[in-house]
């Protein structure tokens, strides 16, 4: 279950000692945590912003999760499997390009040659 990770999260961040201390925290039934430990039940979004609070996360990132853990159980496939994938490599394609960005000089930075003609080439 991928969204019962972040219920460990919050354990260890806070240092709390147990599923019920979480329930504390959350204001969740011993038998809500129970059940989302068992993947009897999966968290809904207000479970999973509640949790997101508590971690100081984006709740997104954890509503993706008990969607992802919700499509597991029927056999289904989620829309977040496509749009992380695609997500990835939109992340990557822009971190790739800022490092090009950034390692590339400027004009005024590109050493000139001088060639045989009256014409500068800039090599960067």
């Amino acid at each position: 279950m991928k969204s019962v990770k972040f219920i460990d999260l919050l354990i260890e961040k806070k240092g709390l000692k147990n599923d019920v201390a979480v329930c504390k925290e959350l204001g969740w039934s011993s038998g809500q945590i129970s059940q989302y430990r068992s993947g009897k039940n999966v968290m809904n979004n207000e479970a999973c912003i509640a949790l997101a609070i508590a971690l100081e996360e984006d709740p997104m990132k954890i509503i993706m999760a008990a969607d992802l853990d919700r499509a597991e159980r029927s056999g289904h496939k989620s829309l977040w499997e496509v749009f992380s994938k695609q997500a990835a490599m939109v992340t990557g394609a822009v971190v790739l390009g800022g490092v090009t960005l950034l390692v590339s000089p400027t004009s005024s930075e590109a050493a000139p040659v001088k060639t045989s003609q009256s014409s500068t080439i800039y090599i960067m």
